[in-house]
């Protein structure tokens, strides 16, 4: 398959297998060997580059969906006789040792950047969450990071121009035709229609790694990942709807995910780190069916509804149906994910979510929980809880919720509703940590709610909720 690229700024060219991954073309089609693979699966950072103005692993990414996107790579930004602001601070801080992380690192920094030119610490963190270095302990990186701010790096960026050409891959034998490209909702129903059952890739995430492992193999590809129409986040009304192919990271650049659904927010700020959320969609996250999945943790006491259109018509259902069972759902052969539609939750609501694992930025929980939760004068008027990583797919928890709606909130019940979700939960493995930790985190939950009832707890929203150490309520 024949791609075009834009890498620093040079119409590039390459025929390619179009599973090729990105990473593979940058270094061995385009002889750009600053971007370094290390795990393969998005989780060290090392092949970190800027893809359409978003930091993205080029590890992750196929030829054929890079195809007519702007790529920023290291050797774009200087080199080692002429380095930018930024490159030379990571030398002078001493951010660099054995240097293979370094490249992805930059990269990263250049995208928090370009979109916030003057980072906190913790935002500098969160930012290169998903970069792993073995030598310099970090502080030295985010010095080197704010070195460049102090600089007056962000001065030196120049407006970007959008040097994406747009153009599709072009198939050079019968092999790729089996890669199928709409740039329409309508021509993907209709290609769904003429070829039910193609795998629809978006983000790519999941099924890389499979790909990697011998796991994946497909008659025919539907490629959604250029459809506008199924990208947007809007409120109409008392609903939310976040289009199918809308990513974790647009969410978390959402005001309006922010403002009204922040335990949803906080669901996809945690979901892998900024790379990822950068390609991994909702529809996605909801359709691989995983009990490890984060989204439909917190999407289940929501009461999300999915949105499936085909040539003919569209249908609705409610997210705990759409799941059918482990890597199950109930869409049709020739349906595709359009939306997820959310009603908004009441105004004095609660919402919350958490998540517990071995790396922070790690994509795969050990724990997730949801809740929602509305009182009125300490009475519980309603709850919802969900739960992922402890079941072959994410549940609700009806047990739970029942222990707790129309009763009075105080420490009996909380201890009571402790003892009902720990009953509740069957994980199959570690499942006395996982027990324990669910309990202690509805625990946390419910008294940070009856603590906010009695006037105790005075917080500003706009603050994270695990770094207040709180549950979310919406604004008045």
């Amino acid at each position: 398959m024949r791609i075009e690229l834009t890498v620093n700024g040079k119409l590039c060219h390459a025929e390619v297998p179009p599973m090729k991954l990105l990473i593979a073309v940058l270094r061995e089609d385009l002889g750009l060997g600053g971007t370094k693979e290390g795990c393969g699966e998005g989780e060290c950072g090392a092949c970190s580059v800027i893809m359409n103005g978003r930091l993205i692993n080029a590890c992750l990414v196929p030829a054929f969906q890079a195809s007519g996107s702007e790529i920023l790579t290291i050797e774009g930004l200087g080199s080692s006789e002429n380095m930018d602001i930024l490159q030379r601070a990571f030398v002078l801080e001493g951010g660099v040792q054995c240097g293979f992380c370094t490249p992805g690192m930059i990269l990263a920094a250049r995208a928090l950047l370009e979109e916030n030119p003057d980072p906190s610490l913790d935002e500098i963190k969160t930012a290169l969450s998903g970069n792993i270095c073995r030598c310099t302990g970090y502080e030295r990186i985010y010095n080197a990071v704010r070195r460049a701010v102090a600089e007056g790096y962000c001065d030196t960026f120049k407006k970007r121009e959008n040097l994406c050409s747009g153009q599709l891959p072009q198939p050079t034998n019968d092999e790729d035709k089996i890669y199928l490209l709409p740039e329409t909702l309508k021509e993907a129903l209709s290609m769904l229609a003429e070829n039910p059952g193609a795998v629809i890739l978006a983000g790519t995430t999941d099924i890389v790694p499979d790909i990697k492992n011998g796991k994946f193999s497909a008659d025919r590809l539907l490629d959604v990942s250029r459809i506008k129409e199924i990208k947007g986040i809007y409120k109409a009304g008392g609903e939310i709807h976040i289009g199918a192919g809308a990513t974790n990271g647009d969410i978390v650049r959402s005001s309006i995910m922010k403002k009204y659904l922040p335990a949803l927010w906080e669901a996809s700020r945690r979901s892998g780190a900024p790379a990822v959320q950068n390609r991994a969609t909702v529809a996605g996250n909801i359709a691989t069916a995983s009990g490890a999945a984060d989204l439909p943790t917190i999407l289940l006491p929501l009461e999300a509804r999915v949105v499936l259109e085909s040539a003919r018509g569209a249908r609705e259902l409610p997210l705990e149906r759409f799941i059918a069972g482990y890597r199950q759902t109930e869409r049709r052969a020739d349906e595709l994910i359009a939306e997820i539609v959310i009603t908004v939750p009441a105004v004095g609501a609660y919402q919350r979510f958490f998540k517990r694992g071995s790396r922070r930025a790690l994509t795969l929980s050990r724990i997730s929980l949801g809740f929602c939760l509305e009182i009125e004068r300490d009475v519980i008027k309603s709850f919802r809880a969900g739960a992922g990583s402890m079941s072959p797919v994410p549940i609700r928890l009806p047990r739970t919720e029942a222990a707790l709606v129309g009763k009075r909130l105080d420490a009996k019940l909380i201890e009571s509703a402790c003892g009902a979700i720990s009953a509740e939960l069957t994980p199959r493995k570690s499942a006395a940590w996982r027990k324990k930790m669910a309990s202690n985190l509805l625990r946390t939950f419910l008294t940070d709610v009856s603590e906010a009832e009695a006037g105790k707890v005075r917080v500003p929203e706009d603050i994270p909720s695990e770094e207040r150490n709180g549950p979310r309520r919406l604004n008045g």
